[in-house]
């Protein structure tokens, strides 16, 4: 997350979270928290997922799965936060932190601040560091834009925002600085990668595409949700962490390299002021042979002293290192464009969860289903829609309590043939926000169809609701449920091929 942008989330979610209680922890998948709370006018869902590269820090009504027994690191968080309140806020921006007050505990009276640290993780600390919430220095905007590595001291200066003040004309770029250095940008932008995937949330818009958000929070979630919710349903792949272990490394040298090749390029660049200086003082030098390095002036830096190939004359050591001055002009937009190339790879292997070169649908057609470990052992068909989406439908009606109660996510879509009794059905979604194309519904509608009391009809209404919106209540007989809100019906054609032509093969 960028330092200037968790800057202005932390000035809305402090003021928001005093006052508010920790009512439960959960921990959805590893280094994924879940704390719920009734902050004023957001979510239930407190959705943090610490990362170097790109973190997760955003509300949602939607509540991932859980693991059916809760990690130590949960249970410990558990036992010392849960039921305690939050009170008043402490930021130290520029390295990600935002700290509360606890209220004191009785059993565990040591830990008394809970800091969000976006690079690390969520803590309980005895106390908060010294100078935790001092203002940090801005240095002079010149230093700013020649200094590639000035993050380094200054965190804050980031290379988003080194990027975003170097494509603007000198005076632009100079009043942003100014407007991010007084925290007075107004606005939040969420731009996409190619394949449409979120990229995180900045202070300003990195695409002329990119979509504005008045509040962080806003952002945040936009952000949030069709990234995190697919990391977490890909929790259960046994491979994925090796997966993403190989793609990490792979990035990591492509980018080790792409240093060695702007460094190197960085030079030829200045071997420019060379050529400049042997071009003002080359008439010093019409006969001379064989040297190996002279002492010029330069009209703007002064004396410049230049290593010379004794093979080549004078003139063509000039010519040599304009030539390779030229050659960085138009190395360096590409070493740019690579490294955001990069740097998207490696935000997509840390957000989603899968390699870089195994990217996420977003909403686009899936090979082939990869059902989580929830679903495994229930007694349920699968299959696959043309669209490439991933529909379960319920064998009796153990499963089809066992598949609302264990296994859907909340933004899965339920089907149940209107008025009368038929197998519970729904379609996988990777996300909250991801479009389920109308062929997709029909199809699922259709498997619904085929499995109840309007099988042998021609044509069937389904109803089809948000899981979420899907009750069981107690004393009710298992597959019976109250739905409290429906999106919509599907007139669908009952079709007894579709079965076999859709059924999931794996």
């Amino acid at each position: 997350m960028e330092a200037n942008f968790f800057r202005r989330l932390a000035a809305e979610l402090g003021p928001a979270l005093e006052g508010c209680r920790v009512d439960k922890i959960f921990g959805p998948a590893p280094g994924v928290w879940n704390l719920r709370m009734h902050a004023r006018g957001l979510p239930k869902n407190m959705l943090f997922r610490p990362a170097r590269s790109a973190g997760h820090l955003f509300f949602t009504d939607n509540k991932p799965a859980n693991p059916a027994d809760a990690p130590a690191q949960v249970m410990w968080m558990r036992k010392r936060l849960q039921g305690r309140r939050l009170l008043t806020h402490s930021t130290d921006w520029p390295n990600l932190r935002l700290a509360f007050e606890l209220t004191p505990s009785r059993l565990y009276p040591e830990w008394t601040h809970l800091v969000f640290d976006i690079h690390e993780d969520l803590k309980l600390v005895r106390g908060l560091d010294e100078g935790f919430a001092s203002a940090p220095e801005w240095p002079a905007f010149e230093d700013v834009m020649e200094d590639k590595e000035i993050w380094r001291q200054y965190p804050h200066i980031s290379p988003p925002l080194r990027r975003r003040l170097r494509s603007l004309p000198a005076n632009e770029a100079h009043a942003m600085y100014a407007k991010i250095a007084l925290g007075e940008a107004d606005s939040c932008y969420v731009a996409r990668a190619q394949d449409g995937t979120p990229k995180p949330p900045l202070l300003w818009p990195e695409t002329p595409d990119a979509e504005r958000f008045d509040t962080a929070l806003e952002a945040c979630a936009a952000y949030g949700e069709p990234t995190l919710f697919p990391l977490l349903q890909k929790a259960g792949d046994p491979g994925l962490q090796q997966r993403k272990k190989s793609a990490r490394r792979r990035i990591r040298r492509a980018l080790a390299k792409l240093e060695q090749e702007e460094s190197r390029l960085e030079t030829y660049r200045r071997d420019r002021i060379k050529a400049e200086a042997l071009q003002a003082e080359l008439y010093r030098f019409q006969d001379a042979e064989g040297l190996e390095s002279v002492e010029v002036n330069h009209p703007e830096h002064g004396q410049v002293t230049v290593e010379l190939n004794p093979f080549l004359s004078v003139s063509e050591n000039m010519q040599r290192y304009f030539k390779l001055a030229s050659k960085a002009d138009r190395g360096m937009p590409h070493v740019e464009q690579r490294r955001r190339i990069l740097e998207e790879d490696m935000a997509r292997v840390e957000n989603e969860g899968v390699p870089a070169d195994d990217k996420p649908d977003s909403g686009k057609p899936r090979s082939s289903p990869t059902l989580p470990k929830r679903y495994r052992g229930l007694a349920a068909h699968v299959f696959v829609t043309d669209d490439g989406l991933t529909v379960v439908r319920g064998k009796n009606s153990k499963a089809n309590h066992d598949i609302i109660s264990k296994a859907a996510s909340t933004f899965d879509y339920w089907f149940h043939v209107a008025d009368g009794p038929s197998s519970h059905v729904i379609l996988r979604r990777d996300h909250p926000g991801q479009e389920v194309p109308e062929s997709s519904l029909r199809q699922a509608a259709t498997l619904c169809a085929n499995k109840s009391w309007r099988k042998e009809d021609a044509q069937a209404d389904v109803m089809y609701a948000l899981v979420k919106d899907v009750r069981k209540v107690k004393g009710f007989a298992h597959g019976q449920v109250v739905v409290d809100e429906t999106i919509g019906v599907v007139r669908a054609e009952t079709d007894p091929e579709l079965e076999q032509r859709l059924r999931w093969k794996g």
